[in-house]
Formats: structure tokens, sequence, C-alpha cells
């Protein structure tokens, strides 16, 4: 079960970078952004929990967003937090991304079909579920 989801994960990641590679961005990255934008402020370890990913992939994908200025980190209330939240520009990019999003969305849906796109989305929430 592994190996088949993860040789579907690698076919679905190159769909969607594919789409999102009009506005320089990776998948992860996206996912990033998103997921900043529906917390407005978040710390990085806030961003481990809910996207289960660990430290070392967070860091790779938030170095280049932090770098051009598409995320603002500035210090929490406990001084050892770094507070992220997107800048204006990561708004900007947020929002053009977001319609590549949509357009990989609808992609894997036509090539799928509907009944399977949904039993997929199905099947991966009950494995988020095993999170231990």
């Amino acid at each position: 079960m592994n190996f088949s989801m993860r040789k579907a994960n690698r076919v679905l990641n190159s769909i969607y970078d594919g789409h999102l590679q009009s506005c320089g961005l990776k998948g992860g990255q996206y996912t990033i952004l998103r997921t900043i934008d529906y917390f407005k402020k978040t710390s990085s370890s806030e961003l481990q929990d809910v996207m289960f990913i660990d430290q070392t992939t967070l860091s790779r994908n938030l170095k280049p967003l932090i770098r051009d200025g598409y995320i603002d980190v500035n210090r929490g209330e406990d001084l050892r937090v770094k507070v992220l939240s997107l800048s204006p520009s990561g708004e900007k990019l947020y929002s053009e991304a977001t319609k590549c999003w949509q357009n990989a969305q609808r992609d894997v849906k036509r090539r799928l079909g509907a009944e399977p796109a949904k039993q997929i989305f199905a099947v991966a929430k009950m494995i988020e579920g095993l999170k231990v």
C-alpha cells in the first residue's frame, strides 16, 4: 500500500507542480501559503502539526517563500516562537496560485472521473485518521 501511495503521490505532485509552475511554486509551497492564509498568523510547529510534515521538509519549503518576501516572520509573545503570516505580495501570490491549483484540481478530476476522485478523497481522509 505504501509503495502504491508513494507512486500515486509522485504523479499527483507532478500534475499540480506543472499547473503551479507559472506562479513559480511547488505544491508543498502552495499548501504552506494556503495554511498560513487560513490561520492568518501561525508558527512553524503549528504548520508541522496541521500539515503532517517534519521540520526539515517545512524549512526547505519555507526558506524560499521567506527569502522572496512572501511570508513575514515576526516574534511572538513567547520570544522563542516566530510568527508567520502572508505579506501583501504573499497574499497576491496565493491568490494567483489558487487559480492554478483549481485548474490542477479540475484536470485531475477530469482525468480520473468524478466518482474515482471522490473515492480517493474519502480513502485519503481515512488514511489521515491513522496518524499516531
